[in-house]
């Protein structure tokens, strides 16, 4: 693996009132495959174990994979971006803020699915996506009542291939050709207001228009299907802030949240629906299917949010932050990929789902030289049922948690050493919207363990560490996809490492 990146930014003060900032940065990527496996379903109705593939073709170690597809064997992510911030101070109670920015990115993925040398279902992928937008807000003081109001402007032009000269599905060629154009258009504003030295009141406002144009083509036959539509939707935020005599701070927050909808990822479906209206046999087939198809967006989007919480420093030695909340989703789209006669296919589950939990974080001066940080989370999700079916969140684990423990040496020549130790553990989820234990899509709950020790001389800019991560070499999953045909197991891809590292800063 290598990855090249870079950021600069400049800052010009035109006058006391007028200042610019410009930043620029880049990314150029490129590594191999993420490792996985692939479980083949064994039983004679199988897809792949039909063209006579078992799992004993399958490669020993999901880190050294079998595959013989030289176009799956790497993965590349290439971007650039500019952005220029302009604030303009009309006078003491007023100012402008203007916010321009332009980002464009590709891309180069794809899996060897069947896990085999044999070059039966493989799929690369290359992907651009290129993004501009413009915001502009005024700011200002009215007595004791603050405020921000604006305008915004997105777009972005993206766009997936999948070439019928590289990827395979089922040994023959398949292709992927997807072209999304977003629009979106917002104005908004947000008030607050001090009611007290200790109370901060505070809500607003914003209406977003959104508007999406998408085309597909999986099948020739077929040709390039055509589909748009537009959104709009009005969010809100109201909240209040306390801070108590020691300065601890409540919180509490009811915020609505919007978000267009979406177009199914892999629409391979329109190639069933080409044969369900005849195929080849109908003259009228294709224009049955242009005119009439599922490659449509779902519904916008929008959730509920209810929290509260403290932040600060509770005692002198001890600070924290905790947050309680509750979140009602409403057309949700969980994405679920099946393999069927006609390709990879991947559509969206409509669900309505509430989520609740707790979040906490603190840090603990046991001494001057001995602090212990720790972190845990509790989510518990409810899916509405789904045609008698209750659905679970996919890669949502019901518990997260980490313990730092750091400790600081004094040494004689007034230099110190700090040594800090991270464990942290996720829990177990399941890999797909499906409990079903005969699906195999559990992912088992993991542990790993970090350390860093650091030298710092006395009143130097530089420091040196030793560091290691994942130091017990913890292998596990990080997600698990059952298509019907198979199983597929993507692995972990943080294997120990051990290093130095030094910092200087100037």
């Amino acid at each position: 693996n290598q990855e090249f990146h870079g950021r600069l930014s400049v800052k010009y003060n035109a006058s006391e009132d007028l200042r610019f900032v410009f930043t620029a940065d880049a990314n150029d990527g490129e590594g191999g495959t993420r490792p996985f496996t692939t479980l083949i379903d064994e039983l004679p109705n199988g897809r792949l174990a039909q063209s006579g593939l078992t799992n004993a073709d399958v490669a020993s170690d999901p880190y050294d994979n079998a595959t013989s597809t030289i176009e799956t064997a790497t993965v590349s992510n290439k971007a650039n971006g500019i952005s220029l911030t302009a604030e303009y101070d009309i006078n003491a109670d007023l100012g402008t803020k203007f916010i321009f920015s332009k980002r464009s990115s590709e891309y180069k993925a794809g899996l060897d699915d069947d896990g085999t040398a044999v070059k039966l279902d493989h799929y690369p992928e290359r992907g651009t996506a290129d993004q501009t937008s413009v915001e502009l807000q005024l700011t200002g003081y009215l007595g004791s009542v603050d405020f921000v109001t604006g305008v915004y402007w997105f777009n972005e032009e993206g766009s997936n291939r999948q070439s019928d000269t590289e990827a395979q599905f089922n040994g023959g060629p398949t292709k992927l050709e997807l072209d999304q154009e977003t629009t979106s258009r917002a104005v908004f504003v947000n008030v607050g207001y001090d009611a007290t030295d200790d109370l901060r009141l505070s809500g607003g406002v914003r209406y977003t228009e959104d508007e999406k144009s998408a085309s597909t083509n999986v099948f020739d036959p077929v040709g390039t299907i055509y589909s748009s539509r537009e959104w709009d939707e009005v969010s809100y935020e109201v909240a209040a802030n306390y801070t108590f005599e020691n300065g601890l701070n409540w919180y509490g927050t009811v915020q609505t949240g919007y978000q267009s909808g979406q177009y199914p990822a892999r629409p391979y479906f329109l190639i069933g629906q080409f044969f369900g209206a005849g195929g080849f046999d109908n003259p009228e087939a294709a224009a049955i299917v242009r005119a009439n198809n599922a490659f449509m967006a779902s519904d916008n989007i929008s959730a509920i949010n209810y929290e509260t919480g403290f932040k600060g420093q509770l005692t002198d030695d001890f600070s924290m932050s905790v947050a309680f909340f509750n979140t009602e989703y409403d057309d949700l789209p969980y994405q679920v990929n099946t393999s069927t006669e006609t390709g990879f296919d991947t559509n969206n589950l409509i669900v309505e789902q509430t989520s609740r939990g707790v979040e906490f974080e603190s840090t603990y001066y046991v001494t001057d030289n001995f602090t212990l940080h720790s972190s845990f989370g509790f989510m518990d999700v409810d899916v509405e049922e789904q045609n008698g079916v209750k659905p679970v969140a996919p890669l949502t684990p019901e518990w997260t948690a980490s313990l730092s423990p750091s400790y600081t040496f004094e040494l004689e020549n007034n230099a110190t050493v700090t040594s800090r130790f991270d464990v942290s553990f996720r829990d177990s989820m399941y890999g797909e919207p499906s409990s079903d234990p005969l699906r195999m899509t559990q992912v088992e709950s993991r542990t790993t363990v970090n350390f860093d020790i650091s030298y710092a001389p006395a009143n130097a800019n530089w420091d040196v560490s030793l560091y290691g991560r994942n130091i017990f070499d913890e292998r596990y999953d990080d997600a698990r996809l059952n298509t019907g045909d198979y199983l597929l197991v993507i692995k972990s891809n943080d294997a120990s490492e051990f290093g130095v590292r030094y910092r200087a800063t100037f």
